[in-house]
């Protein structure tokens, strides 16, 4: 019954990027030869500085997480957290399994250091902040923004991801209102859902004493996410279309949360809202040209992570022969984690 869930479930993900990828390329069959024309005209030197602000994105990210390891006692070089995450990458982008980056993530992280469970915990916190810190940056740019950009259903969407991500923040630091949506959770039974939202709330609430690990983290992200955001602007920028970095800062914290709808690494989901809400400000062409470029980003960095799994070695293993690296890995985690009481 498992493998017919997950077969199902890739099922949908390769309909869902492959179908919304190949409508896009139909919606813009025409300008086709205009994108062209556009990248060849590409000032190359802000393609440049784009990928050196890649590589510096990149590297914030491996601190961020090396960073919440060290809160859970995981002590693991800077190196390897970057290894990591460029094997996250991979995973996410080439090899769309059922088990995505993270779950690779904390597998390794937890061979390293012999601490299956804090792994599991430090990886999944690591995508709170990152998504707590995508909110904050949204809000923002929210509140700055003289009502420029150019597509007006962004500050309604906003604002409901704000507000949803305040009572998040309520939930995981009140105990009493946690404990009655706990019970609630328990009673949803469809896919384990509300299992996984329980599992998912034990390890953020583990974190509330640990608030100089999640600062220090935040704020690590903040700078990440600032650095990514001005990548996009840099495309624009080489593209000769101008596009403000406030636009940007409150468009793409809302194109990163419309990506997690279930696909391939938010392929095509990811391209059809950066044209979507860019073309009123920088016109279809352009953004579709826009699009691919962050795309080929992330497959450039998910290269060097296909290195990583090639040649990187575990315990003297290479990741590449380890074969033990199932959903059963994962539901054991789990398990352990809910004997130990954390």
């Amino acid at each position: 019954m498992k493998n017919v869930k997950e077969k199902l479930s890739m099922l949908i993900r390769i309909v869902v990027s492959f179908g919304l990828l190949g409508f896009l390329f139909w919606k813009v069959r025409g300008d086709i030869g205009n994108v062209v024309s556009i990248v060849m005209k590409c000032d190359v030197r802000y393609i440049i500085l784009g990928v050196i602000f890649l590589v510096i994105n990149v590297s914030l990210l491996s601190n961020r997480l090396k960073i919440i390891f060290g809160g859970e006692s995981i002590k693991i070089r800077f190196k390897n957290t970057l290894q990591l995450t460029l094997l996250g990458y991979f995973f996410n982008n080439f090899m769309p399994t059922a088990v995505g980056g993270d779950v690779v993530k904390a597998y390794y992280a937890g061979r390293m250091a012999q601490k299956k469970i804090q792994a599991y915990a430090s990886v999944l916190m690591d995508r709170f902040i990152g998504l707590y810190t995508y909110l904050v940056v949204a809000a923002v740019a929210l509140m700055v923004d003289d009502g420029k950009f150019g597509f007006k259903m962004v500050r309604p969407v906003v604002y409901v991801l704000v507000f949803v991500g305040f009572l998040g923040l309520i939930v995981v630091t009140n105990r009493v209102v946690a404990k009655k949506l706990e019970r609630f959770f328990a009673g949803i039974k469809l896919f384990s859902l509300g299992e996984h939202l329980n599992e998912a709330y034990k390890i953020a609430h583990d974190y509330r004493n640990r608030k100089g690990v999640v600062l220090r983290a935040f704020i690590v992200s903040l700078v990440s996410q600032g650095v990514y955001f001005s990548i996009v602007y840099m495309f624009f920028k080489a593209l000769g279309t101008e596009v403000s970095l406030g636009s940007i800062f409150l468009i793409m914290p809302v194109v990163t949360f419309i990506s997690m709808i279930p696909s391939l690494g938010g392929l095509g989901v990811r391209e059809m809202a950066i044209v979507t809400f860019f073309t009123p400000m920088a016109g279809k062409e352009v953004s579709f040209a826009v699009s691919i470029l962050v795309l080929f980003g992330l497959l450039f960095v998910s290269l060097f992570g296909g290195l990583v799994y090639l040649f990187w070695s575990v315990k003297g293993v290479p990741v590449k022969k380890r074969t033990d690296l199932t959903t059963e890995n994962i539901e054991e985690v789990k398990k352990q984690r809910e004997k130990s009481g954390a």
